[in-house]
């Protein structure tokens, strides 16, 4: 769940439990006009993963003891709490029910949909007594890969779910994605990465809403059906955080087009730095201020925050702005009920596999009042409608719901809803609501009144997107219904049309929607191509060099135009390849020198770490492991590459290459290339933009996911030869058909336009592999493989066919270059035939014995992989002991009774702290800070300004150690300002560049620590 990209920095260590801070409680903070209780503490709600709120205020919380990474049996439960004298502290708790890895809840109709990887199920609750009657009924099977989840945990599985007005549940899919989920009514479906699922309550319908974002936990939907996530970046390199609005049936990219394929996907409205996104909700409640309502709120557990996203209508769809609201540690999940009252679930200071901590927290406005909800049972029809129109999402979404539990005895009350629907003068947010209310309540029959809603411009998108909605129900619409409204001047209007063509499949839909919906400009139907591989070979390249061991470097570089040096790894497996270039220097012709650090590279690159003028790749100062002096130096880790432009009239480069001294173990050679290997250099092909809005771009792009959807093969190859036979030829790309390739292929030979030609050729070229089935078997890793088109590529029927084509075409002159480019790009490579091309698939089960000496990886994994490693390799204690050492800890902690007190004591840290929380506490410093240490901030009436935890206090005076032990002693009337930091004095990366068995030792050895 959590990603953080650790950086390496020096300091000590703070090591415990968490602080207190703030005007409220553990780790939580909210603005002044707000009130925050402790509803519920962890004997109430241990480990909370996901929660959500009924209209009275009972909230039902998902127990999830193995937190991400956890795998023991029988480890979850869903709790119900109630707050019966609304006090803010829930007083009544039942069970509810026994389930593993809860991960989503929804409450209405005396059923708590529950989803709980790899299934969802449904509890039913008929007399309100707090406990689930009998056996579940399982919704969904296999909506995660249970391989996964067995070996993994619930990490990165499927997550949170939410309902719309709509009427259909939206599931939240994180990027291990499914294969073979099976619904009620028989459904079966398979996604390869993330995205949003949805489902009807009574388990038919199951159908993607949108493909490719990753790990995506909860989704927020606001009361006009705008669906917005915060996921991960998509190549999973970084793990910044992204804030998505999810447009139906759109692609995000994930994991096979993010990379070099961004004309095909639609970007996020904002990439807002490292995080980990939790629980999400639109928030609509009356008795809110109004800067906090109407909002998304989103929640991040990295960054323990609660979001609000700012939107603002762009187009089809918004730009944003991301606004501050509400601290709570590791925040997991957040829901209202119908009195306004917000709930926040905190896991505390739990690890990746669960704890004795957690809370769930209430929020109410200041002078909140409590308000009961109503018995919408007991309301007329009149009442109900009415409801309709409310401000408060939540009642309109309950009064729905008893609209619908009515219906069941008949459709009196239709009118009433139409009522509601056509009332110019009644907010939009209700005419929607009434609009999905009557769709669901009439089915197939609400068809005529929604056609007629339709020619009111100010619900139109919405009466045409209910019209089309429920797939089962659309048998007998027409295309004319919609095709009028392809050129709407509201692109949300276009969208809406064109989405729902796709969802009818009539022929006359692909012809309307090519005549009517242009490509976007911004889109370009040629991508700059990858230059052809040119075999460079080195000049120079030395033996394999060891700690003690160096190479005197002399090349003759005359007629160089630029300079290349690369480190290559030794191949000994250990990972401490830290190599540098001491006392580089060029000649000229005129025989002055320049020392290279006085150089500009034009581009660098290290395995780990950065390339670093007179520094290790790992920020130390350099120093030969020879032990011979230098006087400056270049230091890097292999693969590295440092590429110059060299000045005029260079002739000779000089240099010693040896191992730096942070690697007493490493080994690596030293070569010199006069340009830069195509295997080491920059991606030829430009990325992005990922996260910048383009709400222009999006009517095409729906456009032509609706044509891949339509059944009509004949339709489209047609219009390669008109006007709009870009989006034409966009669409075929996807269609692996026989039929496609055989109209393809004489469409080429019919084409007398050079460019229309190289159109055909490019999409013939895509189609020549397809990806094969997902079965689930695998896995691809945090770091997916993003150079696309396909994940795990495969040849088909068409093949033979079409690589026939394309060579009679490669052969002319004209082409050659073009079709080179193309199969570079796409990875076709016609001698392979059927021979699958090999992928960087990583198994879920990591043997970490192969790499647990590689130096640098506690830097390079994402927290819930090292946690794993540490989890099955031992370490060393006496190796440990020394690491102690080295790495500084003594600076800053005692081990033995009666040692000067600089941090927290260690010497019974062993039989505080189990070895997932020891980890966590040195690598995520700031998220456990013991209590008494945590950093203050002290200004002095003198202009000075300290920094430490504070040792001792009187009345008159105060002590505070610093990060190195100093003392100091502070008159109270000495200091003018005293603010508490909120972070540990350890900075996070101290332990980057150590191999994950050097990690283990250190965490054997102070686990040691009991007495």
């Amino acid at each position: 769940m959590l990603f953080n990209k650790l950086t390496s920095t020096v300091a000590g260590c703070l090591l415990g439990s968490v602080s207190l801070f703030g005007q409220n409680i553990n780790g939580v903070s909210v603005p002044s006009d707000l009130d925050v209780t402790l509803y519920a503490d962890n004997t109430q709600a241990l480990c909370p993963a996901c929660l959500t709120a009924g209209p009275d205020g009972s909230v039902f919380v998902g127990i999830d003891k193995n937190g991400s990474l956890g795998k023991k049996p029988n480890n979850g439960e869903i709790v119900k709490l109630i707050d019966t004298d609304n006090d803010g502290k829930a007083d009544k708790k039942t069970l509810f029910t026994k389930v593993q890895n809860a991960r989503g809840l929804a409450w209405f109709n005396s059923k708590l949909y529950v989803l709980h990887p790899p299934h969802m199920s449904v509890y039913t609750d008929a007399d309100n007594d707090g406990v689930a009657d009998g056996e579940p009924v399982r919704m969904i099977t296999n909506i995660s890969v249970p391989k996964h989840n067995q070996s993994r945990g619930a990490d990165h599985t499927t997550n949170g779910i939410q309902m719309g007005i709509d009427g259909w549940i939206y599931i939240a899919i994180g990027d291990f994605g499914f294969s073979e989920a099976k619904a009620m009514d028989g459904t079966v479906m398979t996604m390869l990465g993330g995205g949003i699922v949805r489902i009807r309550p009574d388990g038919t319908g199951m159908e993607t809403y949108v493909h490719g974002l990753r790990n995506i936990y909860d989704v927020a939907i606001d009361p006009y059906m705008n669906v917005f996530t915060r996921g991960n970046t998509n190549d999973g390199g970084g793990w910044n955080i992204r804030f998505i609005h999810s447009i139906q049936s759109a692609e995000y990219g994930y994991p096979i087009l993010f990379k070099r394929y961004t004309d095909e996907v639609l970007p996020a409205l904002i990439d807002a730095g490292g995080g980990s996104g939790t629980g999400a909700m639109f928030f609509q409640e009356p008795n809110w201020p109004a800067k906090y309502n109407n909002k998304p709120l989103m929640c991040d557990w990295g960054r323990s925050h609660v979001y609000i996203h700012n939107v603002t209508p762009d187009g089809a769809s918004f730009t944003q702005d991301i606004q501050d609201f509400i601290k709570v540690q590791k925040v997991t999940d957040i829901a209202a009920d119908g009195s306004g009252r917000l709930y926040i679930g905190s896991w505390a200071g739990n690890g990746f596999s669960g704890g004795k901590e957690g809370y769930v927290v209430q929020v109410t406005p200041k002078g909140w009042k409590y308000v009961p909800f109503p018995d919408l049972k007991k309301q007329s029809a009149e009442q109900l409608a009415a409801n309709l129109k409310s401000e408060s999402k939540t009642m309109r979404f309950y009064a729905q719901q008893e609209f619908l539990r009515r219906a069941t005895s008949g459709t009196q009350d239709a009118d009433k809803i139409l009522a509601i629907a056509k009332d110019a003068s009644a907010p939009l947010y209700g005419r929607v609501a009434a609009i999905f209310t009557y769709k669901q309540y009439l089915g197939e029959k609400s068809t005529p009144a929604l056609i007629s809603l339709a020619e009111d411009a100010a619900v139109r998108e919405w009466a045409l997107r209910a019209i089309a909605d429920i797939k089962a129900q659309n048998g007998g619409l027409a295309s004319s219904i919609f095709t009028k409204y392809l050129k709407d001047p509201n692109p949300r209007v276009q969208v809406a049309t064109t989405v729902a063509l796709g969802r009818i499949n009539k022929a006359d839909a692909t012809d309307a929607i090519l005549a009517n919906i242009q490509m976007d400009k911004s889109t370009e139907f040629f991508q700059e191509l990858p230059a052809p591989e040119k075999k460079v070979d080195p000049v120079f390249t030395s033996k394999l060099i060891k700690k003690n061991q160096h190479v005197v470097i002399d090349q003759d570089i005359t007629g160089f135009k630029e300079l290349v040096l690369v480190v290559l790894e030794g191949g000994d497996g250990s990972g401490h390849d830290h190599g540098a270039w001491f006392d580089p220097v060029v000649t000229f012709k005129d025989g002055s020198k320049k020392s290279l650090l006085k150089l500009k590279w034009s581009q660098a690159s290290a395995g780990w770490g950065k390339v670093m003028k007179n520094k290790t790749c790992n920020k130390q100062a350099l120093k030969r492991q020879d032990g011979k002096p230098h006087k400056d130096g270049i230091g890097t880790h292999s693969e590295s590459l440092i590429a110059y432009t060299l000045p005029a009239g260079a002739v000779r480069f000089q240099a010693i290459g040896a191992i730096s001294s942070s690697s007493p173990e490493g080994s690596v050679k030293f070569a010199i290339y006069p340009a830069v290997p195509s295997s080491l250099g920059k991606p030829k092909i430009p990325e992005g933009p990922h996260a910048t809005p383009n709400a222009g771009k999006i009517p095409s792009h729906v456009a032509v996911k609706s044509l891949v959807n339509l059944d009509t093969v004949d339709s489209l190859l047609k219009a390669v030869s008109g006007s709009n036979h870009e989006m034409a030829l966009r669409a075929l790309r996807y269609k692996h058909d026989d039929k496609v390739v055989d109209g393809l292929i004489a469409k080429l030979g019919e084409a007398s336009d050079a460019e229309l030609k190289k159109k055909i050729l490019m999409t013939l070229i895509r189609l020549y592999n397809r990806e094969p089935f997902y079965d689930g078997s695998w896995w691809w890793g945090t770091r997916p493989d993003t150079r696309g088109p396909y994940y795990k590529q495969e040849t088909w029927s068409g093949s033979t066919k079409i690589a026939a084509s394309v060579k009679s075409y490669q052969a002319k002159p004209e082409f050659k270059d073009f079709i080179e480019g193309q199969l570079r790009r796409d990875r076709v490579d016609f001698e392979a035939g059927s021979k699958e091309q090999k992928t960087t698939v990583s198994k879920v089960e990591v043997d970490f014995s192969k790499i647990a000496a590689k130096k640098g990886a506690v830097g390079q994994m994402a927290i819930e992989d090292l946690l794993i490693a540490i989890g099955k390799v031992k370490g060393d204690p006496s190796k440990g002991q020394k690491l102690y050492m080295q790495q500084g800890c003594f600076a800053c902690h005692s081990l033995n009774a009666g040692d000067p007190l600089k941090g927290p004591h260690l010497g019974q840290i062993g039989a505080i702290l189990d070895r997932q929380a020891l980890a966590m506490s040195i690598v995520k410093p700031n998220d456990r800070i013991s209590q008494g240490f945590a950093t203050f901030n002290i200004k002095t009436k003198d202009g000075k300004v300290l920094q430490g935890f504070v040792s001792k206090e009187t009345a008159d005076q105060i002590e505070i150690r610093n990060i190195v032990g100093q003392i100091f002693t502070i008159p109270t009337a000495n200091i003018v300002e005293r603010k508490e930091d909120h972070k540990s004095m350890m900075p996070e990366g101290l332990v980057n560049a150590l191999s994950i068995e050097e990690f283990a030792s250190l965490l054997t050895f102070l686990q040691s620590k009991k007495k």
